[in-house]
């Protein structure tokens, strides 16, 4: 195993986006804004009055999108394959994905548990009862958990998009290549969710109110809809395509695969 820096992963990851961009734009542009699209003018599944198509679709979008980063991985590795290779090594290693991603869940309520149940019975945080939101002080507890997991368990991704073996193999190996490269890699998931955050905001204050005062209210179905899920679908694939390829780089670094060459043809799908 070798070491890890992100100086390096960031300027390798330059380097395909320039060489490959297009073709690894094609790979996001289909499995991320398209579906966000969709998802946009069909309507979040919110609330108890949820229609089952709302609800279906956003399931098809959650899993699509999660594809579209194994793809990405598989293409920013290497060795050089299609897109069309790519993207169905994405969708075959779904589920081994999904599997570890409920492990890792299943691990990350338990560790909630044994911290929260301690704290609430002293005080220190309130626990919610049926039907209340969660108080501040666990929700700030289930989000250092979730940081502190994944920045082990991010590296299942590319795991999945290079290597064989079933849910237990990817958290194992995603443990094994983390030794080492703990902090940095929580310096990545930081980046990322700090990432995600702003540009969450920013589509939604700056772009959604300009599209709100020039065609009203979004509302499933609407032009106003149609165009917010195009806009925020086309900056999420932007940051999906840059966060996966870095990724990826980062895994070929941890995995010892420096002389893998990366890469997707100039031909073929």
């Amino acid at each position: 195993m070798r070491g890890m820096s992100i100086s390096t992963a960031w300027e390798e990851t330059k380097a395909i986006i320039a060489r490959d961009g297009k073709l690894l734009a094609a790979v996001a542009l289909a499995l991320v804004t398209l579906p966000q699209t969709i998802m946009a003018v069909v309507g979040m599944p919110v609330g108890p009055e949820a229609k089952p198509a709302a609800s279906l679709t956003y399931i098809a979008v959650m899993l699509i999108g999660l594809a579209a980063q194994v793809a990405l991985n598989r293409l920013a590795i290497g060795p050089s394959t299609t897109v069309g290779g790519a993207i169905g090594r994405g969708f075959a290693r779904l589920l081994p994905l999904i599997g570890a991603f409920i492990l890792f869940g299943i691990v990350l309520v338990l560790v909630l548990m044994l911290i929260a149940v301690p704290l609430g019975a002293t005080g220190a945080i309130t626990i919610p009862a049926r039907g209340q939101q969660p108080s501040p002080g666990l929700i700030l507890i289930m989000l250092l958990l979730l940081a502190v997991g994944f920045a082990i368990f991010q590296l299942s991704i590319p795991v999945a998009a290079a290597e064989p073996g079933g849910p237990i193999r990817l958290l194992k190996r995603s443990w094994q290549l983390s030794r080492g490269a703990y902090l940095r890699l929580l310096g990545f998931v930081i980046f990322v969710f700090t990432g995600i955050i702003i540009v969450g905001l920013a589509v939604r204050s700056v772009v959604g109110s300009l599209v709100i005062l020039a065609l009203g209210t979004p509302s499933a179905g609407t032009m106003s809809a149609l165009l917010l899920g195009l806009i925020a679908g086309l900056v999420q694939a932007a940051f999906t395509l840059v966060t996966a390829v870095m990724l990826a780089r980062i895994y070929v670094q941890l995995a010892g695969r420096g002389e893998t060459e990366s890469g997707v043809p100039i031909t073929g799908i």
